[in-house]
């Protein structure tokens, strides 16, 4: 069973403008520095940091690996770079308690929201954000245009010159896990940079980005997996699609099945593809496939997440994470928009601070929390794909 992680090894080809690749986080961690929350000093100065460190240091959530050399420490000089919509948008998603879509505002938001994608697009990191925007029209943004949660360019140069410095090799973690009658081989690929939103017109860009594929195979009455594998997950934006192995938007060469990354969002897809996410507003992935190819026998590490017990030990973040104290946010938003509904809104309750969404780096895989994770054929809509075959 422990060699069918290489037997179904993914390809992977991305877009021709894609300048991160998959790569193992200890390549990273030789120039990333460890801090805590509101602190410019680091725990552990760059090229010093190691997962013992981590181990021992990264015990609380409010530290975070940061691999740039410049970019701003806090939130209040990440919304100094936005303009009064993107603040906005956040400020009404922390008071409206985070809530998502709906299926109304689905439809209404989502060009492919069919029945057979409503659970995929309910699940979207973004929901929350948008909900606030199709509510309640943001009215600090121009019409159809919706605001974007970027950082400045120097800190995309900055990551941009890290990693090209290195050069690190092609990495995947997986692991095998047991989940009711299937046994769920996961592929999680991790990212130095996302850079979606400055690069691609896309929503947002942060540190550290984890992405993946999950191939599910039915065990027999001895609990011996079943080949080929039933389904294959693709991971994108916290959401997923799922797809019965030889599916027509499949393809597979071998035994390995082939995914599409999207530029800068490293969302991966089944095929080659310019993808409308939502129609209102232009956000686009393009899973184009027309740039680099990791074939399967170009991974250099292939790495078993059960033997990395440290990545789930740090229970930090993968690069700098934003906390912005809304007194602030709400007096910029005050003075700019004092003849606007937003009068209102200011004088809601609201959390006195929050994590800024979209640009503050992820936790790790390894996380009870991560439905993904641990459920994994819940969350891939096992079930809901089976009903309609």
């Amino acid at each position: 069973m422990s060699e069918l992680h290489e037997k179904y090894a993914p390809i992977l080809h991305f877009n021709k403008n894609e300048q991160f690749f998959p790569m193992r986080v200890e390549d990273m961690l030789a120039y990333s520095s460890l801090h805590t929350k509101d602190e410019t000093k680091p725990l552990t100065a760059a090229g010093s940091v190691t997962p013992d460190i981590l181990r021992r240091h990264g015990r609380s959530p409010a530290t975070f690996l940061r691999t740039i050399n410049s970019g701003p420490f806090f939130g209040q000089e990440v919304i100094n770079e936005w303009g009064t919509g993107a603040l906005e948008m956040v400020y009404r998603w922390a008071a409206a308690n985070r809530t998502s879509l709906n299926e109304r505002l689905a439809q209404k938001a989502y060009s492919w929201f069919s029945p057979k994608t409503q659970k995929a697009t309910q699940l979207f990191w973004w929901n929350g954000l948008l909900e606030q925007v199709l509510k309640e029209h943001v009215s600090s943004a121009p019409p159809q245009t919706l605001p974007r949660l970027i950082l400045p360019t120097t800190t995309y140069d900055s990551a941009v010159a890290n990693y090209q410095e290195h050069k690190p090799a092609y990495a995947y973690y997986y692991r095998q896990v047991v989940d009711g009658d299937y046994l769920c081989l996961q592929y999680w690929f991790f990212y130095s940079f996302n850079n979606w939103g400055t690069s691609f017109a896309g929503m947002n860009d942060h540190e550290g980005d984890w992405e993946g594929m999950m191939l599910f195979f039915k065990r027999d009455s001895n609990g011996r997996p079943q080949e080929p594998p039933a389904y294959v997950t693709y991971a994108d934006h916290e959401s997923r699609q799922t797809k019965p192995w030889g599916h027509d938007d499949l393809t597979i060469v071998g035994a390995h099945p082939v995914g599409y990354a999207a530029g800068g969002s490293h969302a991966t897809y089944p095929q080659a593809e310019t993808l409308s996410l939502v129609r209102l507003y232009s956000l686009f992935d393009y899973a184009t496939g027309d740039g680099r190819t990791i074939d399967h026998t170009d991974w250099v590490h292939r790495i078993n997440l059960d033997d990395t017990p440290w990545l789930g030990q740090f229970y930090g973040s993968y690069g700098t994470r934003f906390w912005l104290k809304t007194a602030r946010a709400r007096t910029i938003l005050q003075a700019a928009l004092a003849l606007t509904p937003f009068s209102v809104l200011a004088r809601q309750a609201i959390p006195d601070e929050i994590e800024l969404p979209g640009v503050s780096a992820p936790r790790g895989p390894i996380d009870p929390k991560r439905p993904q994770y641990a459920q994994p054929v819940a969350w891939a809509g096992i079930e809901e794909v089976a009903a309609r075959r």
